[in-house]
């Protein structure tokens, strides 16, 4: 897995948080592509500020609190695209 400093690893968090923001007000497929590509990466870029490990699947990977922001971020992409193409249709 990729290590960052913890600096670069918040610039993505907050890119994740902006992205969703954007998808909150003002739903796009840009929006929506843009915050699954930020929550994919966040997955591996999140190393140094991970948190507590949830569950262990062995003596180095295991899922962790802020593995939930890349969860969170895909349903809300999911969301987005949803509310997308209904207006679309509208």
């Amino acid at each position: 897995m990729p290590t960052t400093d913890p600096f670069h690893a918040l610039v993505l968090m907050n890119a994740v948080f902006a992205s969703a923001a954007w998808c909150l007000a003002k739903p796009s497929w840009p929006a929506a592509a843009s915050l699954s590509v930020a929550s994919v990466l966040w997955l591996f870029f999140n190393a140094p500020i991970e948190g507590a490990v949830l569950y262990v699947v062995d003596a180095d990977r295991g899922l962790t609190e802020s593995d939930f922001i890349t969860l969170a971020g895909l349903i809300l992409a999911a969301v987005t695209v949803v509310r997308v193409r209904r207006s679309d249709v509208d």
